[in-house]
């Protein structure tokens, strides 16, 4: 079901895409390459956020850091860990049926949550002169 994402690129850049079914293709090279992660859990009756990126590098796998993704998930209460490459924001939301988060589309609040935090990190990591 194509949806509406968030994705911080390693330059720092942010966008966000609409109408995509497979957002993972820009987390990461290939299939089953990514991993997912709760930033901000959804409750009933609120949506959530989850992220999405390259796993931790390990012995002769490099994947850069995204220190300005890292940065705006740690903002937003998500887990205290360094990005690897390219990170997808998406939405979560309760599914009556199942109990249980399922992924959406960002609301228009979380799209403007998410630039504002992505702004002020900006701003936190520009030298002052």
């Amino acid at each position: 079901m194509p949806n509406t994402y968030a994705l911080i690129r390693l330059d720092g850049q942010l966008r966000f895409h609409d109408n995509v079914s497979d957002p993972a293709k820009h987390a990461a090279p290939g299939p089953d390459t990514t991993i997912t992660f709760t930033i901000q859990p959804a409750g009933w009756g609120s949506h959530g956020l989850h992220g999405q990126t390259t796993p931790i590098p390990t012995a002769g796998i490099t994947s850069p850091a995204n220190p300005i993704a890292s940065s705006v998930v740690a903002a937003l209460g998500g887990p205290d860990h360094r990005i690897h490459g390219n990170l997808i924001i998406g939405g979560d939301r309760v599914d009556p049926s199942f109990r249980h988060p399922v992924a959406c589309s960002l609301t228009k609040a979380q799209e403007h949550l998410i630039h504002d935090v992505h702004r002020a990190v900006l701003r936190a990591d520009t030298p002052q002169g």
